[in-house]
């Protein structure tokens, strides 16, 4: 990562954590790292939400489905 990381703190049950280090483990790479990937995920998932609902709230170059049928009848 180029950017300089930020100390913050979660709360996680105990399985939570104990799941977490066993994966972290497995991967051989640092718990910290595995839920910066996870923020991350989280983080473009809704990037992409907002990007698909303004989308559809585009109606340009469309046409609605009375217009689309009776041209498909004509």
């Amino acid at each position: 990562m180029g950017t300089s990381l930020k100390r913050t703190t979660i709360f996680l049950t105990e399985d939570q954590l104990e799941k977490l280090r066993q994966l972290a483990f497995i991967r051989r790479t640092s718990m910290s790292s595995l839920i910066r990937d996870a923020a991350m995920e989280v983080i473009e998932d809704e990037e992409d939400i907002r990007e698909g609902l303004r989308a559809l709230a585009d109606s340009s170059g469309t046409v609605s489905w009375k217009e689309y049928r009776n041209k498909r009848k004509a």
